[in-house]
């Protein structure tokens, strides 16, 4: 299922007319509407015009699920039947789940919604609590014309492409944390989350043992993955997380469709290509800057719909993203998707002692130029919370410092689940998107494995090792093959960032962009964006001098908060060309 929507029953559809002629009119055609205890559901299948996933056992008893659901092996309509007979309406079984999703129980004249153990398919609430939606433009709409912004969220979400915890870049939209199950009623209860790491020390171990564990682990998930059936499809870059995904295919006996993107001579198309020749297998080649934008009209207006309000990067470019994705998910056809493989490699790169929260703000969320801002912006309550944030997704208060197995955590628990995760939410519209290392049978207990393994990718390249000698061979991007390690001139450039302390880290981005030239980018130019909102970006002013950012990633966020903002009806109409 592609997106659904709930609100309490008023004998109205919750789901204004402008929504739902916008979405039908870029493809979500297929719709399902149900009534149960008290509240309204409205179940949309994807883009790529599958159905709702939805099983009905009688009139008092179903299961939905929007996104992908695998349980105790099984998937689409017998995974669905297999939890509705297990669920006794008291726990969730997230230990038996695969896949990144929401699923909707009706059992027991009650109504349940629970999603993924980590939280990663994201679902949306009013502050009133009368509608839960995988859509952020779904609870947009039930919002008065002119919402709110929330000065963090707006922030956060301008600097870092995304917003964490529970807020939005809107004050009255909020987004559940983690792994959760509720029971909807007269009131909406929260009946329990889940906890994905414990971030306690392990034991000590090998590098062998250790990747000879994650290698069992992925290879039993791709047994599970492959019982869904249909083809696979991956993407081939010069990096380790692709490269490994595709040993997994190849080692569950499955002969997946393989792809890679960038320009003929990018060190990614390269490394792919001989890998692709050196196994017999067939390889398409994208270059996206090659590829025609589709027709303009309406351009907005399908970003919107397409990608739900917001991305990580922004909704103003070309459109080719939005087409490309719709072409990697036809229907029957299941893509993987290598994001947070970070999991066995040093991600921070910050030395082994433990940190004050606000010391990882620096390092990793202080993407500020303060010619930009406005006197709305206040640092000191930015880094707070910022800190209180990565402290509340350990279980912290705010004041603890972090041990490093705390540091290593947070990359799941806080950049995985809210950045890498809206990526999550959005491609499971276009069709069935999987991403095995954003598992939590995958992410346990890589919290504590010992630096000395994850520095330079030595484990992920043993894990390939351990699964396809033939893959581990051939050179990485990286300039070295897996099997050989880095070179010293690789570990020497690592090492520079390894010692650059936090406080210094702090400044890096601003440094940059006192360097930066103007903007040259076709779709933030001012006749682009009039396209579908003033592009003088009044609401915006408030926060930002739009005019003073050089960095196209920032001003196309700040240019969809706009679109957020800017007055219903939503969508827009779009002017003729």
């Amino acid at each position: 299922m592609g997106l659904f929507m709930l609100s309490r029953d008023t004998g109205a559809d919750a789901l204004g007319a402008p929504w739902l002629a916008a979405h039908q009119r870029h493809g979500f055609t297929e719709r399902r509407n149900l009534t149960a205890a008290g509240w309204r559901l409205n179940l949309f299948g994807k883009l790529n015009g599958s159905a709702p996933q939805l099983f009905e056992r009688s009139s008092d008893e179903f299961a939905a699920c929007s996104g992908v659901l695998f349980y105790r092996g099984a998937a689409t309509d017998t995974a669905l039947e297999r939890l509705l007979e297990d669920f006794d309406g008291r726990r969730f079984p997230w230990s038996e789940c695969r896949g990144h999703f929401a699923v909707l129980i009706h059992k027991f004249g009650q109504l349940y919604l629970a999603t993924d153990a980590l939280g990663a398919y994201k679902v949306y609430h009013d502050g009133e609590r009368h509608h839960w939606s995988s859509s952020f433009t779904a609870i947009r709409q039930t919002l008065p014309d002119h919402p709110q912004a929330d000065p963090q969220g707006v922030y956060e979400y301008a600097w870092n492409g995304a917003t964490y915890g529970t807020r939005t870049f809107l004050r009255d939209i909020h987004q559940l944390r983690c792994g959760s199950l509720l029971r909807f009623g007269q009131s909406v209860e929260l009946l329990a989350e889940e906890a994905v790491l414990d971030c306690q020390p392990a034991p000590a171990r090998s590098l062998d043992e250790t990747a000879e564990d994650y290698a069992a682990r992925l290879r039993a998930l791709f047994r599970v993955y492959a019982c869904g059936g249909g083809q696979f499809r991956t993407a081939l870059s010069g990096g380790y997380d692709s490269r490994l995904m595709l040993a997994l295919l190849l080692d569950a006996g499955l002969t997946p469709q393989i792809y890679v993107y960038g320009r003929d001579n990018d060190d990614d198309v390269q490394v792919a290509k001989a890998i692709a020749r050196g196994e017999g297998l067939e390889l398409e080649h994208v270059d996206k800057s090659q590829q025609a934008p589709p027709a303009s009209a309406a351009r907005i207006e399908r970003a919107w719909v397409r990608f739900d309000g917001w991305k990580n990067d922004g909704l103003f470019d070309s459109g080719v993203d939005a087409e490309d994705r719709l072409v990697r998910a036809p229907r029957g056809v299941s893509v993987l998707n290598g994001s947070a493989g970070e999991i066995f490699r040093n991600f921070f790169y910050l030395p082994e002692r433990t940190y004050r929260p606000v010391e990882l703000v620096w390092s990793f969320y202080s993407r500020i130029d303060p010619r930009t801002i406005t006197p709305a912006f206040d640092l000191q309550a930015y880094e707070s919370a910022m800190a209180l944030d990565l402290s509340k997704a350990l279980g912290h208060d705010g004041q603890k410092r972090f041990s490093r197995i705390e540091l290593e955590a947070l990359y799941p628990l806080h950049r995985a689940r809210y950045w890498t995760a809206r990526d999550v939410g959005l491609n499971q519209r276009f069709g069935p998107l999987l991403f095995p290392f954003m598992e939590a049978t995958i992410m346990r207990g890589t919290e504590a494995i010992p630096l000395s393994q994850k520095n330079y990718g030595v484990l992920e390249a043993k894990i390939i090792e351990r699964i396809s000698p033939a893959l581990a061979r051939y050179p990485s991007a990286y300039g070295y093959v897996p099997t050989q390690g880095p070179s010293l001139r690789y570990r020497l450039k690592m090492q520079a960032t390894f010692q650059r302390p936090p406080w210094l880290r702090r400044w890096s981005y601003r440094v940059q962009q006192w360097r930066a030239p103007r903007l040259t980018d076709e779709w933030l130019q001012a006749a682009r964006l009039a396209e579908g909102l003033d592009p003088a970006l009044p609401a915006m002013r408030e926060f930002f001098k739009p005019e003073a950012v050089r960095d196209a990633d920032v001003l196309n966020r700040i240019c969809t908060m706009e679109l957020a903002l800017q007055g219903l009806p939503h969508p827009f109409t779009p002017r003729s060309e």
